[in-house]
């Protein structure tokens, strides 16, 4: 894929102050250092998924979390990484929040980009780039609430390609983080990484109550 810094340069400093709290600011320095390297290496070798890809961000961000792993040679723990990410999302809480789950535009805004892919992955696409991400609506649970299925994950396949798939359910983890931010709840079955077929998102507003919708058990 087309190097982008963009994600990169965004979680830089949050990065760097978490390493410092952990260790010391020369450790910290020399590892932002290398991981800006390890980044660009990580994305320019990840599978094409399409430069136009409307979920292409979503690999490119979580990557910038990896990076900083493989740069400290795994020596930084994975929970450290995935502080790294929590405080990186919390840095940048106010841009999070502008989505509010609890409102009709809200949902809308949550779905929109999962929509805008499953229009864009056509059959056309699929045969050009056959690793990337893979969406449906199967079991679709409540009439008016944000639910969609990921059954085909790129990040999970590139971190287990890259020798760190430990990462991933604890960055799975951190989906909770972001719709909590979007003033939303999370409920899921379970995802690829800890061995599932799929992913699953259930979203509702914090406002909101299950027993708002029709029964179903979790």
């Amino acid at each position: 894929m087309k190097y982008k810094c963009f994600y990169f340069l965004f979680f830089k400093r949050p990065m760097k102050k978490v390493l410092m709290e952990k260790y010391d600011k020369a450790y910290a320095s020399e590892i932002i250092r290398k991981s800006k390297k390890v980044y660009r290496e990580l994305v320019e070798n990840m599978d094409d998924i399409g430069e136009d890809n409307p979920m292409a961000y979503n690999e490119m961000f979580a990557l910038a979390f990896v990076a900083p792993y493989i740069a400290s040679e795994k020596k930084i723990p994975p929970e450290t990484i995935q502080e790294m990410m929590r405080r990186s999302l919390y840095t940048f809480k106010w841009f999070f929040s502008l989505i509010n789950l609890n409102t009709k535009k809200g949902k809308e805004a949550n779905k929109k980009n999962i929509l805008k892919y499953y229009k864009w992955y056509t059959e056309e696409k699929e045969k050009l780039y056959p690793t990337s991400f893979k969406v449906d609506f199967v079991g679709e649970p409540y009439k008016g609430a944000c639910y969609y299925r990921i059954t085909r994950c790129p990040i999970c396949s590139y971190t287990k390609k890259l020798g760190v798939g430990e990462l991933m359910p604890l960055l799975c983890e951190l989906d909770d983080v972001m719709i909590k931010l979007q003033h939303g709840v999370l409920y899921r079955e379970g995802t690829i990484a800890d061995g599932a077929d799929y992913c699953d998102y259930f979203i509702i507003g914090d406002k909101e109550k299950l027993s708002d919708f029709q029964d179903k058990k979790f």
